[in-house]
């Protein structure tokens, strides 16, 4: 797992950053997992963990109250936000026509076409609700090529997974695609008590900056791979390809790599991983 560092940040109530006043008159809505940040320091360091600079484009995607948005639109030279909540129309125009270089999308951001939806490349800066996390990553992972950098606040446990290294109870699916075409780290954690109304749960910022360190023939086949690889966990990694690929060209395929028999996915790192699927792929 990538090293983190933790900076840990009082109840945003108690801080004299934090305007009680911010949170008034929202009406916060637990189906849309609607968690506000409020502490003016907090989303200035986020918006430095997301390689905010000034010539950049940035995608925000759930607006919210407006705060984060803001604190971006201060240092970027473009943003495009996305908000579902019809709610937050008031409040978020009233932003707009304070900050000319904001430009909200009342939509679902699930239902946008990203690839025509701004020139160049673009950094994402999101706090993501929780139950949809992993359809937006993928749905970004489709357009990997318009973003230079995509930073997302999201469950840290899930932050965990996309970070962790192979070997730990966390390494798996998402840790695998994720790590074979970006390098994934998690700069800050975000302490629950920051977050208006608070969460179960802590937060972590997953900074996700894409790379070419590995050629990959197909990305879509290699994603139904490393699925199969994991279908059954608890099983050796021959076991779960056996559907797919003949037994004895695993174990030798495996041999040559440098592993037994009873090899678990969880063993296999990233770029053998991808070397795997790439002597097997024509099998």
């Amino acid at each position: 797992m990538s090293k983190y560092q933790e900076k840990n940040f009082k109840n945003n109530k108690k801080s004299s950053n934090f305007n009680e006043n911010n949170a008034k008159n929202i009406d916060f809505k637990k189906n849309l997992g609607q968690n506000f940040l409020f502490d003016t320091n907090l989303l200035k360091a986020i918006v430095r963990d997301g390689l905010v600079e000034k010539d950049d484009l940035v995608l925000e995607i759930g607006a919210g109250a407006g705060t984060l948005t803001k604190e971006i639109s201060l240092v970027a030279k473009k943003v495009i936000s996305f908000e579902i909540d019809k709610d937050l129309i008031e409040r978020l125009t009233k932003l707009q026509n304070e900050q000319s270089n904001i430009e909200f999308k009342f939509q679902d951001f699930m239902d946008a076409d990203v690839e025509t939806l701004f020139d160049g490349k673009a950094r994402v800066v999101a706090n993501i609700p929780y139950y949809i996390t992993t359809p937006i990553i993928f749905k970004l992972i489709n357009s990997i090529h318009k973003f230079k950098s995509i930073m997302v606040l999201i469950q840290k446990e899930v932050a965990d997974r996309f970070a962790s290294s192979c070997g730990t109870k966390e390494y798996g699916i998402t840790s695998v695609i994720l790590q074979s075409i970006f390098d994934v780290s998690i700069p800050r954690i975000v302490k629950k008590e920051c977050f208006t109304p608070m969460p179960k749960i802590d937060s972590a910022i997953c900074l996700l900056v894409p790379h070419n360190r590995y050629k990959i023939s197909s990305f879509d086949d290699f994603r139904n791979f490393v699925h199969l690889a994991f279908s059954m966990r608890r099983k050796t990694l021959v076991n779960n390809l056996k559907s797919k690929f003949e037994k004895e060209i695993v174990l030798k395929e495996l041999k040559e790599l440098g592993y037994g028999d009873s090899v678990r996915p969880e063993e296999i790192n990233v770029e053998n991983f991808i070397k795997l699927f790439e002597k097997l792929k024509n099998n």
